[in-house]
């Protein structure tokens, strides 16, 4: 059960919608063996109808029509038999792709491809190339400003979120599917560091980091591109709508620009996560270099070197006239006086009193106090009504809300009070609300309508 208040005509309405008959359930009805079956083949069934769209967007069949024998070599190519198989196998293959995927011309005696077929490949094809192209999606958002800036009336509003925003919505999550595909392969070449030796593993490594600057650069032109995404949003708030239709079309556009925004922060942040793991990667690369460099040039240097008595004692001399470093350093001793803390006490602060703005003290105790009152009528009321119920059996929520507006003429608690009541109501098996399709007025309240809603107590 779901409340809804409509605003119609300065009159407040309280709807209780119970759950209606649905027409189509996709679950269920693609959960049937033999409906899924046809829309997904087995591998070998969906590998020859790709074989055969590749030759028709290539043009090697004649208006895109092809014979009974070509499919029947695309299944010979797909899956070579061990066995030769009967001219039948073939056939019941045929028959299940003529439900979504094939369709046959009588005249021409030839198949040729249903949309179900276009669709299917063009799908697979699109998302395992990747075509990343945040370009595009800038244009396309660009695109939609300027047609949304010119629209002036509901219907043309309508048109906008119905067709050319739908249009565009399935594409913008495919740039967004693929560009997490091009990071999460840069991440794969990362983790294969160890197969590599140490030439081949830094130029992978090098190709690596310029496939990720690639991809966050894309990231950063698809976020401008999305900035245009936040305009569009701001343009619809400024809209002034009162079909319900419409508004619920622009709360799906709000929804989805938060999900693109969401989306674009996980990626942000794995690359964010990458970037140093490839520095560290480059240092441990480099550092048995330098270190190997180091070592030669300490042999080197030592070879050069002689050792000889200064003041009693070995010391080495270096050649080419190399300064002999200082191993030991004579630190100075200071004198540190230390301030005694009795002798020399500090300042107490000052502390700083700061002045109340007692009118704004006042006004906020005022405010809580009435909250604090507003809840306790709340819950006198909700005893009530629950006493009431176990004293009668049965009660007229519609007319106790009434009550309720004629003593306290508080609109808010009475709509509180009598949610609170259902949700109770829901929770106890006991009780039982049943709504009439009746409206109940009051000749006081003559601008508030509400459906007659009845509780009783079952036993």
């Amino acid at each position: 059960m779901v409340w809804n208040r409509k605003y119609i005509n300065d009159e407040i309405i309280f709807n209780l919608n119970l759950d209606k008959k649905i027409e189509f359930n996709f679950f269920d009805e693609i959960n049937d063996d033999y409906t899924y079956a046809r829309l997904f083949p087995q591998k070998t069934v969906g590998l020859a109808i790709v074989f055969l769209y590749e030759k028709v967007i290539a043009g090697d069949f004649i208006n895109n029509l092809f014979t009974e024998k070509n499919i029947h070599d695309a299944f010979i190519k797909v899956r070579p038999p061990t066995i030769r198989l009967q001219k039948e196998d073939y056939s019941a293959y045929i028959h299940h792709l003529q439900e979504y995927f094939l369709d046959y011309d009588q005249e021409s005696q030839r198949y040729f491809f249903k949309d179900y077929a276009y669709k299917f490949c063009e799908h697979a094809k699109t998302t395992l190339k990747g075509a990343f192209n945040p370009t595009r999606i800038k244009q396309l958002c660009s695109d939609l400003i300027k047609l949304l800036k010119d629209i002036d009336n509901d219907n043309d509003l309508q048109n906008w979120l119905e067709n050319q925003y739908k249009r565009f919505e399935p594409e913008l999550r495919e740039q967004i599917d693929f560009l997490e595909k091009q990071i999460a392969n840069s991440v794969e070449q990362l983790k294969k560091e160890s197969n590599f030796t140490e030439h081949k593993f830094i130029d992978v490594l090098k190709s690596v980091e310029d496939n990720l600057d690639i991809a966050q650069e894309q990231s950063r032109e698809l976020r401008s591109a999305y900035e245009e995404t936040k305009t569009i949003r701001n343009i619809l708030d400024t809209k002034d709508i009162d079909d319900n239709y419409i508004n619920d079309l622009i709360t799906e556009v709000h929804l989805f620009i938060r999900l693109v925004n969401a989306r674009l922060n996980t990626i942000d942040r794995k690359l964010e996560r990458i970037q140093p793991r490839i520095r560290q990667l480059f240092s441990t690369l480099n550092r048995p270099r330098f270190n190997s460099k180091i070592q030669k040039f300490t042999r080197y240097l030592l070879d050069k070197s002689s050792i000889e008595y200064i003041n009693s004692s070995k010391s080495i001399v270096f050649p080419f006239s190399v300064p002999t470093p200082k191993l030991h350093i004579e630190v100075p001793n200071f004198t540190v006086l230390r301030k005694d803390l009795e002798l020399f006490p500090p300042k107490p602060k000052k502390l700083i009193k700061y002045p109340q703005n007692l009118s704004i003290v006042e006004r906020n105790k005022l405010r809580t106090l009435k909250v604090i009152e507003r809840q306790e009528k709340i819950s006198v009321w909700e005893n009530y009504i629950i006493s009431e119920i176990e004293l009668r059996q049965q009660l007229n929520l519609s007319e106790v809300f009434y009550k309720i507006l004629n003593e306290d003429n508080d609109s808010e608690i009475a709509i509180t009070v009598l949610f609170n009541i259902v949700v109770k109501i829901r929770k106890d098996k006991k009780l039982e609300l049943t709504t009439y399709n009746q409206l109940e007025t009051n000749e006081y309240f003559k601008n508030i309508a509400l459906w007659k809603m009845e509780v009783t107590k079952t036993k």
